[in-house]
């Protein structure tokens, strides 16, 4: 299709290398034209489609887009900044090092998009849907006003800083390898969310539900995770170090591998858990429950297990070493590894002054 004239006046002050400025565009449409090294700043684009194009290394300042429609587009080394997106729609549109910067969205459509890397920072209002579209890598930051949506997508490396999880609806999504920092999920439903190999860190996420999520090789270092339900997750390999998941729930979960070093589980329910190979060392354990676990190769080594029920559990050289345990309900002991009394006089004997 042949561009009209206001388009073919575009194009050719483009390819001059001229700053397109102050522009109003309406009701028009951009079939397979290629906009490489644009310049356009105080723009206003009402119901513009941009059909099989191709954006290369566009620089987009202060624009306004209303009802705007990509399909079918791409977006490549393009940085939008101070921009205002109302209504608008990218359908089956691909980014790549894509970047806004400062722009708001207000009722706006990621559709069927690939996402293969750009970040979307300081926006004042992010009302934005992602929807059956794949995002490889996309950092999120200092954006004010949010409602996010994510649905039947996926998200292979998703940045999130600072961000309120109370923000975001989740349908049908999945993550690998998130990484949040310093966020809050306070009571969020993460249920049967698959989050491999995700970051937690440093985050408030107390009360919320990870149930049945795929939550293996997941990290949650220095998170308070009090009351969470981790019922029947799979953890395995999960890092939960220097957190607080007082009164938390493990029941059932595959806790294979994870290491709950340096964490206050007091009161934690743990019954019925898969702990193969768990490391629980120096430890809050105080009141929790273990009965019923399988515990093969499970080290509690310097904790503190008074109270704890281990009635039922399944023990297969397991490590007790240097506990503390004050009416610590064990069942039976068979399976335990004996005290190591030489080690624990070395260790007396290093400490002393």
């Amino acid at each position: 299709m042949t561009p009209d004239p206001v388009q073919q006046q575009f194009l050719s002050r483009v390819n001059d290398g001229e700053s397109i400025t102050g522009f109003l565009w309406k009701d028009l449409a951009w079939h397979g034209v290629a906009w490489h090294g644009a310049e356009i700043r105080q723009c206003i684009i009402e119901r513009n489609t941009f059909t099989g194009m191709d954006w290369q290394s566009c620089h987009i300042d202060g624009a306004v887009f209303v009802g705007a429609r990509w399909s079918d587009a791409i977006l490549r080394d393009c940085v939008f900044t101070s921009c205002r997106f109302v209504d608008c729609v990218f359908e089956s549109t691909t980014f790549h090092t894509h970047q806004f910067l400062e722009c708001a969205f207000e009722g706006c459509v990621f559709r069927a998009c690939q996402y293969a890397e750009g970040a979307l920072i300081n926006a004042p209002i992010l009302d934005l849907a992602i929807e059956a579209s794949r995002v490889e890598k996309l950092v999120l930051s200092g954006n004010r006003q949010v409602r996010l949506r994510f649905k039947d997508s996926a998200f292979l490396h998703l940045v999130l800083a600072d961000f309120n999880f109370s923000n975001l609806t989740l349908e049908n999504a999945r993550f690998t390898n998130l990484i949040a920092m310093e966020c809050t999920a306070k009571d969020y439903v993460f249920q049967g969310v698959p989050l491999f190999q995700s970051q937690f860190t440093d985050s408030d996420m107390a009360g919320s539900d990870f149930s049945h999520a795929d939550l293996s090789q997941v990290c949650f270092k220095g998170c308070g995770l009090q009351a969470c339900r981790f019922d029947r997750a799979n953890m395995r390999q999960a890092l939960v170090m220097q957190a607080n998941a007082a009164n938390a729930v493990f029941a059932g979960a595959n806790l294979e591998c994870a290491n709950f070093s340096d964490t206050n589980c007091e009161r934690a329910n743990f019954r019925g858990a898969d702990m193969n190979m768990t490391i629980l060392n120096r430890s809050n354990l105080r009141h929790a429950d273990f009965s019923g676990c399988d515990m093969a190769f499970t080290d509690f080594s310097y904790s503190d297990i008074s109270q704890a029920d281990f009635s039922g559990g399944r023990f297969m050289r397991s490590k007790h070493h240097a506990v503390i345990d004050h009416d610590t309900r064990y069942g039976s002991r068979l399976g335990i590894l004996p005290a190591d009394h030489d080690l624990l006089r070395a260790e007396q004997w290093v400490k002393l002054p």
